[in-house]
C-alpha cells in the first residue's frame, strides 16, 4: 500500500463536492512530517486529540448517515501505521475465505482501495457458489462503523486476552491503529468515520475475524460477507439457523449486534432480484432523437413508480445513472432537464450525478430553471442541516454562475455547516452572494484548528477570504502553519466534476442539431436496385447501434447495482 496514494485517494469521503481534495496534502506530506518532528514534545502534546467533520448526506428517503473528515494530523499518522504494516494487515485478509470486500490497491484513477468484488459481483458469485443449497440466511451487521469498539482492533489482531494484557504496548500494530483511530475523535473509542479508505480497511481487520471463526465452526458454509452484508447458503434450515445463532455470539463478543430487521432464513425458489433492477434495467431508450424523448419520459415515470414501491432501495440512484450514460440531443433535453430535476428534489443522493450531467451538457442547460432549482434545494435543506444536499447546491450555483439571495446566503453563513460554508465563501468572492460575513470571524480562533472547524478556518485564512481578528493566529498553530508554508492546500475552486465520457459506438453530443437527418446517400449516382441496397444496409446499421447504446447504457448503470453505498 502507497502511502501518498492514501493520503490523495484515500482520504476525502469520494460524496464531497469537487473543490475539496487532498492532493497536495499527499504531495507534501514527507516534508510536512519532518518539519514537524523538529518541534518540542508539548507542542505536540498539544495536538493529542483532534475532532473530525461530520457531513450528513442521504441514503434512501428519510433515511441519513453521517460522514466524517479526520483532522490530517491523525489521518496522516493512521495512514502510516497502515502502509508500514500492509503485509500484516493482509495477512489477516486472507485468513477469510467469506470476504469479498478485502480491500486492495487500486492502481487506477478513483479511490486508493478497492474491493476485490463490486456488490454486484458478489450477489452473483454468492448465486454461483452455492448451487447445491436451498436455504439462503441473508444478515448484516447493524450500525457497523458506527458501532466499531476501537479497542476491539487489537483484539482481532493479537486475541482479545493477549491485546488487554498488552493494552499499553504500543509495539503492537492492534494498539497502533486503536490509537491513532481514538486520537482523530476527541478520544472516543466507539465508531470510526465513514468516508476515508482506512475505516474500510480496519473494518475487514474486524470482519474477515468473524469470517475465520464462522468457518472453523462450520466449514460446510457457502457464501460471502460484504463489508456488513453477509449472504449464506445451507441444505436445510437448522444449520442456518445454527449458523446465525453463532454469529450472533461472534459479534456480541466483539460489541456488536445483528440488524435483526434485515434478518431473513429462506428457502428456494423465490426471487434473488428486485423487480425494479429487472424492469429498468431491460427497459431499452432508443437512440433515435424521435423515439428517445418518449423513452426517457416512460423511463422515468417507471423509475418514480418503483421508487415508491421500494422506499428502501436506491431505485433513482441506479436510475439517473442509466439516463447519463444516454446521449441527449437538443430536441429532448427541454423535458430531459425537467425531469432530472425532479428526480433531484426527489432524491437529492443524485446531486453529484446531475451535476455531472448539466456539466456535460453546459451549453444546453436553462439558467432560469436551474437558478429555480437551487432556490427550491436550498430552501427546503438548509435548515435541517443537510451538509451534502446544501454544498453540492452551492457547488451547482458556482459551476453556472447562480447568484444566491441574502437571505439565503445568510441562513448558511449562520449554521453550522462549515463544508457549505466555505463553498458559500467561494461564492462571494466570485460575487455570486452579497451578504457580509463578520460574524464568522469570531469563529477563526486556536482552537478550531483542532475541532471540526479545521477545514474551514485553514482554508478561509489561506484563501484570505476571511481575516482573523489576530494577524497571527495560522502561526500559533503549529501543524498548519507547516502546512501553509508548503502551500498546502484542501480547497480548489477550479476543480470540477469530469464530463460524460460516452462510448465510440454512441454519438457524441450535438453542438447543433437540425430536424432532418441525411442518410448520405446520393441518389444520382445509383440505380433503383442499388438505393433500396443501400437503404437496408443503413438500417441495418441504424438497428445495430440502437442495440448497441442500450446495452452500454445498461452495463454502466448495472456497475452501480443497489448496495454499491
Amino acid at each position: 500500500m502507497n502511502l501518498t496514494d492514501l493520503l490523495k485517494k484515500g482520504y476525502f469521503p469520494q460524496e464531497l463536492p469537487p473543490p475539496f481534495n487532498t492532493e497536495s496534502f499527499a504531495d507534501n506530506y514527507a516534508k510536512a512530517k519532518v518539519e514537524w518532528d523538529k518541534f518540542d514534545n508539548a507542542i505536540k502534546a498539544s495536538y493529542s486529540e483532534t475532532k473530525y467533520i461530520s457531513i450528513s448526506i442521504p441514503k434512501v428517503g428519510f433515511s441519513r448517515r453521517f460522514l466524517g473528515v479526520p483532522n490530517p494530523i491523525h489521518f496522516g499518522a493512521l495512514s502510516e501505521v497502515i502502509c508500514s504494516n500492509w503485509n500484516a494487515i493482509k495477512n489477516i485478509y486472507d485468513q477469510s475465505k467469506l470476504s469479498a470486500s478485502k480491500p486492495i490497491p487500486n492502481g487506477s484513477k478513483g479511490r486508493a482501495v478497492k474491493t476485490i468484488m463490486t456488490f454486484g459481483q458478489f450477489k452473483k458469485q454468492c448465486l454461483i457458489d452455492s448451487f447445491d443449497k436451498i436455504y439462503e440466511l441473508r444478515t448484516d451487521i447493524s450500525k457497523y462503523y458506527p458501532s466499531i469498539y476501537t479497542h476491539t482492533i487489537p483484539w482481532a489482531i493479537h486475541t482479545k486476552a493477549t491485546a488487554k494484557a498488552k493494552r499499553q504496548d504500543l509495539s503492537m500494530l492492534g494498539n497502533q491503529l486503536d490509537k491513532f483511530v481514538h486520537q482523530a475523535q476527541s478520544g472516543q473509542t466507539i465508531g470510526v468515520p465513514i468516508g476515508p479508505d482506512t475505516s474500510l480497511i480496519l473494518s475487514e481487520i474486524l470482519g474477515c475475524t468473524f469470517d475465520k471463526q464462522l468457518k472453523t465452526k462450520f466449514p460446510f458454509i457457502k457464501g460471502y460477507r460484504y463489508v456488513d452484508d453477509y449472504y449464506l447458503y445451507f441444505s436445510s434450515q437448522a444449520d442456518a439457523e445454527r449458523v446465525f445463532k453463532f454469529l450472533q455470539t461472534i459479534l456480541t463478543d466483539f460489541t456488536l449486534i445483528i440488524n435483526e430487521e434485515k434478518t431473513t432464513i429462506k428457502k428456494f425458489p423465490f426471487e434473488f432480484e428486485a423487480e425494479w433492477t429487472i424492469a429498468l434495467n431491460d427497459f431499452a431508450i432508443s437512440e433515435k432523437p424521435k423515439s428517445k424523448g418518449n423513452d426517457i419520459f416512460n423511463f422515468v415515470s417507471l423509475a418514480f413508480k418503483y421508487s415508491n414501491c421500494y422506499p428502501k432501495d436506491s431505485v433513482l440512484k441506479w436510475a439517473i445513472k442509466k439516463l447519463a450514460a444516454t446521449p441527449i440531443e437538443k430536441e429532448n433535453w427541454e423535458l430531459y432537464e425537467s425531469l432530472i430535476f425532479k428526480m433531484a428534489l426527489s432524491e437529492p443522493a443524485i446531486l453529484p450525478d446531475l451535476t455531472k450531467i448539466l456539466v456535460t451538457y453546459r451549453n444546453f442547460v436553462s439558467k432560469r430553471k436551474l437558478a429555480s432549482l437551487i432556490k427550491e434545494l436550498l430552501t427546503i435543506h438548509i435548515t435541517k442541516g443537510h451538509s451534502f444536499e446544501v454544498s453540492w447546491t452551492l457547488w451547482i450555483a458556482k459551476t453556472f454562475s447562480v447568484k444566491i439571495a441574502k437571505k439565503m446566503a445568510d441562513s448558511i453563513f449562520a449554521s453550522n455547516d462549515f463544508v457549505s460554508i466555505l463553498i458559500a465563501l467561494d461564492l462571494k468572492a466570485n460575487k455570486l452572494i452579497s451578504s457580509n460575513t463578520s460574524n464568522l470571524i469570531k469563529e477563526l480562533e486556536l482552537a478550531s484548528f483542532k475541532d471540526e472547524r479545521w477545514l474551514f478556518v485553514y482554508e478561509a485564512i489561506f484563501k484570505k477570504w476571511l481575516r482573523p481578528t489576530k494577524s497571527d493566529l495560522l502561526l500559533k498553530s503549529k501543524y498548519f502553519m507547516t502546512l501553509k508554508k508548503l502551500n498546502v492546500s484542501f480547497y480548489d475552486p477550479n476543480r470540477q466534476v469530469d464530463e460524460i465520457n460516452f462510448p465510440k459506438t454512441q454519438k457524441k453530443i450535438p453542438k447543433t442539431y437540425s430536424k432532418t437527418e441525411s442518410t448520405n446517400v446520393k441518389v444520382t449516382k445509383l440505380n433503383l436496385s442499388d438505393l433500396l441496397k443501400k437503404l437496408k444496409e443503413n438500417k441495418q446499421k441504424q438497428n445495430i447501434a440502437d442495440k448497441k447504446a442500450t446495452s452500454t447504457a445498461t452495463n454502466i448503470a448495472l456497475a452501480y447495482m443497489p448496495g454499491d453505498e
